[in-house]
């Protein structure tokens, strides 16, 4: 498996409306005014260096509100995006995550509302999607699906009939 190194070229940033930026950042290496990222489809395989490098690159790197980390090989989430508490959208469908344990960090995103996990071996998952509810009742949003009345329902009756199993194993299956 080649891991791939974090490079410049990787990295496709979109600006903001500059009339609603804040201002030019006084160090001229950095890009200004970033809030989506897309480094989809590169082989990645290890994201936790992730907001290191933007942070050289990009001015404000923990402003980002658009991640698009799809068709990767990322297994694990880790702390990875606990500096990107603005984060509104986030795409890692077609990775390799396989365990319920690796969506907890997404807990930490106070701002997240739609999420794109279909692809990954835990979206396979029996309780995935009530699962994912469940943890992240602020979800818009799930694979490109609209959360629904319904889905609430569900999840909040999963939940209480799964309530034990959640407390000792952390939904782990």
């Amino acid at each position: 498996m080649q891991q791939v190194e974090w490079t410049e070229e990787l990295v496709e940033l979109e600006e903001e409306d500059p009339s609603s930026a804040p201002p030019e950042t006084d160090d001229p290496k950095k890009l200004s005014n970033m809030t989506t990222l897309r480094i989809s489809s590169n082989s990645i395989t290890d994201i936790a260096p992730l907001y290191e490098y933007l942070d050289q690159v990009a001015e404000g790197a923990d402003n980002f509100k658009w991640l698009d980390l799809s068709y990767n090989k990322i297994e694990r989430i880790g702390l990875s995006f606990d500096p990107f508490k603005s984060i509104s959208v986030l795409y890692m469908q077609a990775n390799l995550i396989s365990r319920f344990s690796e969506l907890k960090p997404l807990t930490n995103l106070p701002h997240l509302t739609n999420l794109a996990l279909h692809g990954n071996p835990v979206a396979a998952k029996k309780h995935y999607r009530n699962y994912v509810l469940h943890l992240l009742p602020n979800l818009t949003k799930l694979d490109f699906s609209c959360i629904t009345k319904q889905d609430r329902v569900h999840s909040q009756t999963w939940a209480m009939f799964f309530r034990k199993k959640l407390a000792k194993k952390g939904g782990e299956e």
